[in-house]
C-alpha cells in the first residue's frame, strides 16, 4: 500500500469507528492492496489498521471485534458495539408498531425490547 491508499483505509476504518458498520467496494479493496483477491495478510493489515484507529481516537474501550461479510460488490465490516453507542432498534418491531408504541421503543435499547417482546410471547 501506499501512502494515498493507506490514508483511504484510514479514513473508511475511522468511519467504521463512528458508524458501527461500513461497505468497502471490491474494487477499492484490490486497488488499494494492490491485487486481488485478497490473501490473510491483507485481513491482517486491515485488523491492524483497524486497532491503531481505534486506539488513536483515544477511546476507553477495548478495541471491539470486526465481523465480515463477504458480499458480490462489497465487503461489510461491522464492528461490535460499544456502551457509548446508540442502541439497535429491532425494524420489524418499528415497522409494526403504532406511533405511541414506536416511542416508547426508540428510548429502550434493542436487548431490552427484545426481552420485553420474549416476555409477552411466554
Amino acid at each position: 500500500m501506499n501512502e494515498h491508499t493507506l490514508n483511504e483505509l484510514r479514513d473508511a476504518l475511522s468511519a467504521l469507528r463512528t458508524d458501527i458498520a461500513i461497505a468497502l467496494p471490491w474494487e477499492a479493496l484490490h486497488r488499494w492492496f494492490g491485487i486481488a483477491p485478497l490473501d490473510q495478510e491483507h485481513y491482517s493489515e486491515i485488523n491492524r489498521q483497524w486497532s491503531q484507529t481505534w486506539h488513536q481516537a483515544g477511546k476507553n474501550h477495548p478495541v471491539p471485534t470486526v465481523y465480515l461479510y463477504h458480499g458480490v460488490e462489497k465487503l461489510t465490516l461491522v464492528r461490535e458495539t460499544t456502551p457509548n453507542d446508540p442502541p439497535a432498534i429491532d425494524l420489524q418491531v418499528l415497522a409494526c408498531a403504532t406511533l405511541d408504541k414506536k416511542e416508547r421503543l426508540v428510548s429502550r435499547p434493542f436487548s431490552q425490547s427484545k426481552r420485553s417482546k420474549m416476555q409477552r410471547e411466554t
